[in-house]
């Protein structure tokens, strides 16, 4: 009896690894299959380094772009005391400009994230019919056809907010209290002069 439960113990551990034999090997590699292989690394690392140089000029040519000043440097409490309640991750050319001159960006996709983050974040915390929106509007056009020379293997595409349309928005204002701020003073970034 113990003989036979020895030998159904040893067929489980067998079945659990069935590969414990003598190792398979690859295929031989042919060194040229690795110098191929050592320049097509070389050629995606030096045209990711490239098109990361294209990004920082893009973005430098946004922070001269007489538009852009809304998103240049970040939003301080001075200028919007609420904003860091509306917008839990922040961002701004300033902070991207960093990011770059450290090398922090990795690829086109993850500068291009930040600037979707910079505009998304605009178009949540300012109200229809501002001046910051105008502004976006702008900036933003002017990035993508930047983009679209640039960088032609890149897309740039962000989710815009939906927006209200003048009868909801009559609605919205009629339901809110009657004390409400008017337009000239309601949420936003001012301009620095």
């Amino acid at each position: 009896m113990y003989s036979s439960r020895q030998g159904r113990h040893q067929r489980k551990k067998q079945s659990l690894h069935p590969a414990r034999g003598p190792r398979q090997r690859a295929a031989p590699v042919n060194s040229a299959d690795i110098d191929e292989l050592v320049l097509q690394t070389r050629k995606t690392a030096r045209r990711q380094s490239l098109e990361l140089q294209k990004c920082e000029e893009i973005l430098s040519k946004l922070i001269k772009y007489r538009f852009s000043w809304p998103f240049r440097e970040p939003v301080t409490t001075e200028e919007a005391e609420d904003y860091c309640e509306v917008i839990s991750n922040p961002m701004d050319f300033q902070t991207m400009q960093s990011k770059c001159s450290c090398g922090n960006y990795r690829s086109v996709q993850e500068f291009l994230s930040d600037m979707k983050q910079v505009f998304s974040n605009a178009e949540r915390y300012n109200q229809n019919g501002s001046h910051i929106l105008s502004c976006l509007e702008k900036t933003e056009q002017c990035l993508i056809d930047m983009v679209h020379k640039h960088l032609p293997g890149h897309t740039y595409a962000r989710r815009k907010r939906k927006k209200l349309s003048a009868g909801c928005q009559g609605l919205e204002e009629q339901e809110g209290d009657s004390e409400s701020e008017p337009l000239e003073h309601s949420r936003g970034r001012r301009r620095k002069k």
